[in-house]
């Protein structure tokens, strides 16, 4: 296979000594080639990223590439990256990637990764994803790494690479995510806590949309209707609680529409044979929309035959 690495490297070096750009007709009469030719090696100039391309009307135009040298580049971005060669050893590692692992470039570059994968790393399936991704697979992870006295989150990605020379390998991106996953542990804790919270209420307590959908009850409210929560979510007011098919005409939820405060309304509900005491209060987006509303629903049964 024929590799045009004199033809490639003259071409480079009149692009950049043009930096205004040239044309394929100009770099031909400068290397006295014909234009088809020079044309194939534009294109695995561009391929490779050595050169880029601007199009003026029907003019094409090359300028060398600005290309940023691949060690300033990986210390860009906060993540720790580390590039392997296909036999998967060290071939470049970002200062975030030798800062977080405690180690000196010298102790990495040019060996292999199984190495360190399971001794300083403490991830050895480090090692078993790179090679995965050796073969095109690309692959992305979270583990949890623990240091000293303390636990980290990892996201991290194994993606295959094909580097200028043709030659395969692999990028390793390591992101610390354990902020990320520390707030989300903290959300799943605050809600159970809430859902708890909500259960234990003795009152019947049900949220819904300002369509009439219930989006949550608690288990008071799933109990007096002999439900599951499943069969509630998403169901309409009046028709677990009236079997209608519109609002009931004694609705709260339509006052606290039109007044934006809080409402309540006693009924006797022919549907499930009881008096009811129902209690609903909007529920404000920060732009101050009503977005739905609360309700609290008590079965007044009780009360009423003694009062009546």
């Amino acid at each position: 296979m024929e590799s045009y690495q004199e033809e490639l490297a003259q071409i480079k070096i009149i692009l950049k000594n043009n930096p205004k750009g040239m044309t394929v007709t100009d770099i031909a009469r400068e290397i006295r080639v014909n234009r088809n030719s020079v044309a194939k090696y534009l294109d695995i100039l561009l391929i490779s990223g050595h050169a880029e391309m601007v199009t003026f009307g029907p003019a094409k135009v090359f300028f060398p590439s600005s290309r940023i040298p691949l060690s300033a580049l990986l210390n860009f971005t906060n993540e720790s990256i580390a590039l392997l060669d296909r036999e998967l050893k060290f071939l470049q590692a970002s200062e975030n990637f030798l800062k977080f692992f405690e180690i000196q470039r010298s102790d990495v570059i040019g060996r292999p990764i199984n190495i360190f994968s399971d001794s300083i790393f403490k991830t050895p399936e480090l090692a078993q994803n790179a090679r995965r991704a050796l073969e095109g697979k690309e692959l992305t992870v979270e583990k949890q790494y623990q240091i000293t006295n303390h636990k980290l989150y990892l996201r991290i990605k194994h993606i295959p690479t094909t580097f200028d020379d043709g030659e395969p390998g692999v990028t390793l991106i390591i992101e610390d995510v354990t902020d990320w996953k520390q707030t989300e542990e903290k959300m799943k804790q605050t809600i159970k806590e809430w859902e708890i919270t909500f259960n234990s209420i003795s009152d019947m307590v049900f949220i819904q949309d300002n369509e009439f959908s219930i989006l949550r009850a608690n288990r008071s409210f799933t109990d007096f209707l002999h439900m599951k929560l499943e069969e509630c979510i998403g169901k309409k007011c009046y028709d677990l609680l009236h079997g209608l098919s519109s609002p009931h005409s004694s609705c709260p939820c339509k006052i606290v529409h039109q007044t934006k405060k809080p409402a309540t309304v006693e009924f006797y509900e022919m549907h499930l044979d009881k008096y009811l005491e129902i209690s609903a209060s909007p529920i404000f987006t920060d732009e101050g929309d009503i977005a739905g509303s609360v309700h609290i629903l008590k079965d007044i049964t009780e009360r009423k035959k003694k009062e009546s």
